[in-house]
């Protein structure tokens, strides 16, 4: 995946490869407030806008543990 990918082009890949979680894509004034500078970067933010964790790459079992350390249910 890459910055400018299609919605669908990204749900091809999550499908392909298993990954349960929802993608959420940003448009490029995120990247540039965030200060971005490898994709993939994913963030992961609660309902408040804090930002919990922070990666470069995808790591599905990172952001689950994420979630679960902060109570938050995942299926």
């Amino acid at each position: 995946m890459n910055i400018g990918d299609s919605a669908d082009t990204i749900k091809k890949y999550f499908g392909e490869n298993g990954f349960e979680l929802t993608p959420l894509m940003a448009p490029t004034e995120v990247h540039k407030k965030f200060g971005i500078q490898a994709y993939p970067s994913n963030y992961v933010v609660d309902s408040k806008g804090v930002v919990l964790d922070r990666m470069c790459g995808f790591d599905e079992a990172r952001i689950r543990k994420t979630l679960k350390a902060k109570g938050i249910a995942v299926k």
